[in-house]
């Protein structure tokens, strides 16, 4: 490693759990002098940032921060000696925004970067740039337990790859599937009851449990049934983000003497973090899996099986020290089935913060970054929406002033608008505890793990008096530099004051009672609130938090506030929009207009017995085709055939640069064919009288519409001086659009009577000879007698049939013997020359 390392300045480290990649390897480092400045190490998480410095710090025999040091949100121990720093993602992209050189630092390693987190692809996006315009001194090492599914070649092609089996033991593994009927979580507690009195498992036994459970509810109702099954003598230490320090440490840590401890934890235990002492392992495979809908700008919450990789991680935890035992519940057929790897973050997650980073970053589109993956291009799309409604951004997407403020602040954008506008209204109406109840309002939504005391976020206020919250809303004062007393602001606290606040950071989710189905939020989205909430029955609320699970048609709200409507009048009077909307009146059968005032999609007020306007009427009548179908307007034959002859055009001689006119072209273009020229229509029995043909036909120039009767005439010249009309068919799929294959590429039908078509050696072509034409030949009666595209077969074979039929039933017309050396004429026999 130490080779490579002076060598190139890109590596790529694969090593399993428990090679030491996350210890050993910086530890050394540590010790090599050709590195010249400081070390950061990113860990995706706060909980194995802080237990990996502790390891390393105390390898060294030092207290965190001397050498080494940790950085994570809210907790920093570094000093100015250390050379060390394990920090959480997001902590390096705020170092490469403050000072893009990264002064003083030569090696930034990326710890765990097969596990995709969102402000890992960040980072390492920017460190890339950093390293190749302004740093080539500067190292990189990415390290994962896995490559599989990972495309770091891409981004690092001359990277030097290097490969570590590690330390680890082997794990046996038994897959013991929850019976049919039975909740998981009981079957869980079975198993790890049964598994730690198992005697025949007493190799493993030695050591204690690992149980990995998709969330912190899961975690505590585990810890619950296990507490009634198990001896005293076992400890139950549950171990999740939420917990304080001391209590992850307690799950980390070496047990008492004669204690043995079952460890209940998400997937903070699946890799970097060293759990002393594990040999086993329970996996209930399954994650809480946070995937955003962009339609309602909130992030669905499910609970999905996790990938193979996955499980090998978690697997590994069990064989780090000594051979190891995993059950997992799950049968050995569906592990064949799960999903290789995990999906990443930026395909999954919002994307706004991203977005305040992209932009302070000097980018306008993700896809300029280094990224392992690009997001989806609407979860990127809503994004920068959303920072230009809260006018962080402006059109072009460069940070505003407020923008700019926003960034500095380093919480969520939505937050951040709300503290901002805060202490500007603060500041112009000398009212001092606004700004400070915003602080605390931000504190409360930030915050996990609150007590349930329902909805309201009023009942919640008190909580920023103590612990975590109040550390946090301190810390927002002072970034603002505002002053005031938490108790004062929360005792003067009202629900205007309130509603109007999270209407700064949630303007998309205010929302209007409608009835017993919850409330309609002004992005568009319903939502629901317990029926024996405080705010179920209120008028409007302005919504902080919802949440949407699968099989609920609705969200269901955790934190809102009553609003007060007098505020769409006043503060909040910027959000409102009034519109004059038309349309036709069915059962009236007559044109109206209506003046709507909203608040998104959300209809405060309707002003009707308005005069509509002629841009209302046109709107309206395009509406009506959008409704109806071209049906409405005299969609006539003609028309029908030129859409068809065009198509053919289209594909046969695509070189004209012919335009498209299917219906669904047409139906998606009529503000520009069909608008112009219905400005004198006033109802809907002229729109059915105008000449949609002429206007369909002038989509053509003058020289296509001439090359178009060429290539595929509606006639075709008989020699008898009859012009024979074609009609064409096109082959349509299920919309009603027309198709191509090699099997059905349309048709065009010539009918004319049998004895104009004598003389005739082959089948007419057109388009140049790429399409032979049908002949449909008729009897003297102008009835079908035979359908046909190969002329010559025809006269060959099918014809002496119709020849013998015929000449009785017609004895005064023309069956000649030899029909192609005979010269066609539409007369009987008395009327034609030479008979």
């Amino acid at each position: 490693m130490r080779t490579a390392f002076n060598e190139q300045s890109q590596l790529i480290l694969e090593a399993p759990t428990g090679a030491g990649k996350s210890t050993a390897l910086p530890l050394a480092m540590l010790a090599w002098p050709e590195i010249n400045g400081k070390i950061i190490m990113l860990e995706p998480r706060r909980v194995a940032a802080r237990n990996v410095a502790q390891f390393i710090a105390k390898q060294l025999g030092q207290a965190v921060g001397q050498d080494v040091g940790y950085r994570v949100r809210g907790d920093t121990k570094v000093s100015k000696n250390t050379r060390l720093e394990i920090v959480t993602e997001g902590i390096l992209t705020r170092m490469i925004q403050h000072d893009p050189e990264l002064a003083g630092v030569a090696v930034i390693i990326f710890d765990e970067i097969h596990e995709r987190h969102l402000p890992t692809d960040l980072g390492f996006a920017l460190a890339l740039e950093v390293q190749q315009s302004l740093r080539d001194d500067l190292t990189i090492i990415a390290m994962s337990a896995t490559l599989s599914g990972l495309p770091l070649s891409n981004l690092m092609p001359e990277a030097r790859q290097i490969s570590s089996q590690g330390r680890s033991f082997d794990v046996q593994h038994h897959y013991q599937p929850c019976p049919a009927q039975q909740p998981w979580l009981m079957h869980m507690a079975k198993v790890i009851n049964d598994t730690v009195n198992d005697a025949s498992l007493s190799e493993y036994q030695l050591g204690s449990v690992l149980a990995f459970l998709p969330g912190k509810g899961e975690i505590n109702k585990l810890a619950r049934l296990l507490r009634e099954r198990l001896e005293p003598t076992w400890l139950i230490c549950p171990l999740y983000g939420d917990l304080s320090p001391a209590e992850q440490d307690r799950a980390i840590g070496l047990t008492e003497p004669g204690k043995r401890k079952i460890v209940l934890a998400t997937n903070v235990a699946e890799s970097s973090l060293t759990i002393e002492g594990i040999t086993i392992v329970i996996d209930s495979g399954y994650r809480r899996e946070a995937s955003f809908n962009p339609k309602t700008g909130v992030t669905r919450l499910g609970l999905k099986r996790i990938s193979q990789a996955s499980a090998v991680q978690r697997s590994g935890r069990a064989g780090r020290l000594a051979p190891g035992y995993c059950v997992r519940l799950w049968s050995q057929e569906e592990h064949g089935r799960l999903r290789k790897v995990d999906e990443p973050e930026i395909s999954l997650s919002e994307l706004t913060s991203m977005a305040l980073d992209c932009a302070s970053w000097g980018a306008k589109t993700f896809s300029e970054l280094s990224l392992l993956t690009a997001p989806p291009a609407i979860h990127e799309q809503v994004a920068w929406q959303l920072l230009q409604q809260l006018a962080l951004t402006d059109p072009q997407r460069k940070l505003t002033a407020l923008g700019r403020q926003a960034y500095a602040l380093g919480c969520h954008p939505r937050l951040a608008h709300m503290l901002l506008k805060a202490k500007q209204v603060a500041s112009e109406q000398s009212l001092p505890q606004l700004c400070v109840l915003a602080c605390i309002l931000a504190g409360i939504i930030e915050a996990r793990g609150l007590p349930k005391k329902g909805a309201d976020i009023h009942h919640y206020l008190t909580e920023a008096l103590h612990g975590q919250i109040k550390q946090q809303v301190r810390q927002w004062q002072q970034s603002l530099a505002i002053s005031g007393q938490l108790q004062d602001a929360i005792s003067q606290a009202s629900t205007r004051d309130i509603s109007y606040l999270l209407a700064l950071a949630y303007p998309d989710r205010i929302g209007k009672a409608r009835g017993q189905d919850g409330f309609l939020l002004s992005n568009g989205t319903g939502v629901v609130i317990a029926a024996d909430d405080s705010l179920a029955h209120e008028p409007w609320l302005v919504v902080a938090d919802f949440q949407e699970t699968q099989g609920r048609n609705a969200g269901q709200v955790y934190l809102a506030a009553r609003l007060d409507e007098r505020l769409f009048d006043h503060e909040l009077s910027d959000l409102v929009t009034r519109e004059v909307q038309g349309g036709w009146d069915e059962a009236k059968g007559r044109f109206f207009a209506e003046k709507h005032t909203k608040i998104g999609q959300i209809i405060i007020k309707v002003d009707t017995g308005i005069a509509p306007q002629r841009a209302d009427i046109t709107a309206a009548l395009l509406a009506q085709v959008r409704l109806k179908g071209l049906t409405i307007l005299n969609r006539d034959a003609a028309l029908i055939q030129l859409q068809y002859r065009v198509e053919l055009a289209r594909f046969y001689a695509s070189e004209h640069d012919w335009p498209c006119l299917t219906d669904t072209h047409l139906m998606a273009t009529l503000t520009d064919w069909l608008g112009p020229y219905i400005e004198q229509v006033n109802s809907l029995a002229a729109l059915a009288k105008v000449d949609a043909y002429g206007l369909v036909k002038n989509r053509l120039s003058w020289q296509q519409q001439t090359l178009l009767d060429q290539l595929v005439p509606t006639h075709w010249p008989m020699a008898t001086g009859t012009r024979a009309p074609i009609r064409y068919q096109m082959p349509l799929d299920a919309n009603g659009d027309f198709y191509h294959s090699e099997v059905d590429q349309g048709r065009a039908v010539l009918s004319v009577r049998l004895q104009e078509a004598l003389g005739l050696a082959q089948s007419p072509s057109i388009l140049h000879g790429k399409m032979i034409v049908t002949m449909e030949l008729l009897s003297p009666a102008q009835r079908p007698l035979a359908v046909t595209a190969d002329l010559a077969s025809f006269w060959q074979g099918p014809y002496v049939e119709v020849k013998k039929e015929m000449r009785g039933r017609y004895p005064r017309h023309l069956w000649p013997d030899d029909p192609v050396n005979t010269v066609a004429t539409k007369f009987t026999k008395k009327k034609t020359p030479g008979l």
